[in-house]
C-alpha cells in the first residue's frame, strides 16, 4: 500500500521510492537473464542516478550503462566493477574519454569514427588500450513515440551501416584501441517483442556478412535497452516482463560460439518503483474546465 498517511507531515514535493518492488525487480531480472548463462545486464544510469538506488543495483551484480563522466564516476562510487562498465553517448568529451580510460572501463559504445580517432589519440598519449563496440544504425522502426526512436537511418545515432566496413577496417590500423563488440539501440519504451525481433533479424544479417567477408566474429554484442512499462496500469503491471524480453533474444538471436549478450536497461527497472508526490494547492475552474495546481 502506499503509506500517504506517512506522508502529511513531509514538505512536497518529494521523490519516494518502493525498494521493496525495486528489490523484486531486481531479483527478476537477476533469475530471468541468469537462464542464458552468457547473458550480462547493465543498468543505463540515465533512468535514475540515485546514489541509494544505485548501490542496491550494484549489490545484485549488475553493470552499468553511462552517458557522462559523471555517471561513471557515480557507478564507481556504487561499487560496480570498472569492468562492467559500459560508455555511450554521441557527445564524449576529452577528458571525459580520459577518465574512462583512466579507470580503464569495459568498453566504449563508439558513434563516428572521428571519435574513434580520438580515443585512439587520447588512450596513446595515456599509453592505455582502449576497448570499443561500434553502436550500428540498424535502421529498424521501433514502435515507439518518434522523438525517443534512434535507430532508423535519420537519427544521428551511431554508425550506419553502409560505413560499417570502413569503420572496422580503420580500427584495425590505430595501435591504441581493440574493437570487441556491436552495439546497437533502437528506442525507448517498447512494449512491442516484434521491434526486438526485427533487431534480432539485422543483427543477424549483420554478423553473417562480417564473417562471410572478413572471417570477424567479435565477442561482444550489445543490443541496447528499450524495454518499456506500463504507464497506464501501474499497479497490475509493477514488474515488466523480463521472461519474455530475454527469451525473444535467446528465440531470435544467432550467435557464434564464445560471443556474450549485453543489455542496458534502465525505464524498465527503476521507473516502477518511484513516484512524485506533491499537494493540491489549489482547484481552477474556468468555464467547462477545471484545472488542478
Amino acid at each position: 500500500m502506499f503509506p500517504i498517511d506517512k506522508f502529511q507531515s513531509l514538505r512536497t514535493p518529494f521523490y519516494y521510492y518502493d525498494i521493496a518492488l525495486l528489490r523484486h525487480t531486481l531479483e527478476t531480472v537477476v533469475t530471468e537473464s541468469g537462464k542464458y548463462p552468457n547473458y550480462h545486464v547493465h543498468y543505463a544510469i540515465k533512468a535514475n542516478h540515485d546514489p541509494k538506488l544505485l548501490s542496491i543495483i550494484a549489490s545484485y551484480g549488475l553493470g552499468a550503462d553511462c552517458v557522462s563522466g559523471g555517471e561513471i564516476v557515480d557507478a564507481i562510487q556504487a561499487g560496480i566493477p570498472c569492468h562492467q562498465i559500459v560508455y555511450a553517448g554521441v557527445g564524449k568529451s576529452d577528458a571525459e574519454i580520459a577518465l574512462a580510460l583512466e579507470h580503464e572501463i569495459g568498453c566504449f559504445n563508439v558513434e563516428s569514427l572521428a571519435e574513434l580517432r580520438v580515443i585512439n589519440e587520447i588512450a596513446e598519449k595515456m599509453n592505455r588500450q582502449a576497448r570499443v563496440a561500434f553502436r550500428v544504425n540498424p535502421d529498424v522502426d521501433a514502435h515507439t513515440h518518434e522523438k525517443i526512436t534512434t535507430g532508423l537511418s535519420e537519427n544521428k545515432f551511431g554508425i550506419s551501416l553502409a560505413h560499417l566496413s570502413q569503420a572496422v577496417e580503420e580500427a584495425k590500423q590505430l595501435s591504441a584501441v581493440t574493437l570487441i563488440g556491436l552495439h546497437f539501440h533502437i528506442g525507448s519504451q517498447i512494449l512491442v517483442m516484434d521491434d526486438f525481433i526485427a533487431l534480432c533479424g539485422r543483427i543477424n544479417e549483420l554478423q553473417e556478412l562480417l564473417y562471410e567477408t572478413r572471417g570477424l566474429v567479435l565477442p561482444h554484442i550489445n543490443v541496447g535497452g528499450g524495454l518499456g512499462i506500463r504507464y497506464d496500469a501501474p499497479d497490475k503491471y509493477p514488474v515488466p516482463d523480463f521472461e519474455l524480453y530475454f527469451a525473444t533474444y535467446a528465440n531470435n538471436l544467432k550467435l557464434y560460439p564464445g560471443q556474450r549478450v549485453h543489455f542496458e536497461l534502465g525505464r524498465s527497472i527503476v521507473a516502477q518503483c518511484g513516484a512524485l508526490v506533491t499537494r493540491v494547492t489549489y482547484v481552477k475552474r474556468g468555464g467547462s474546465k477545471q484545472f488542478v495546481i
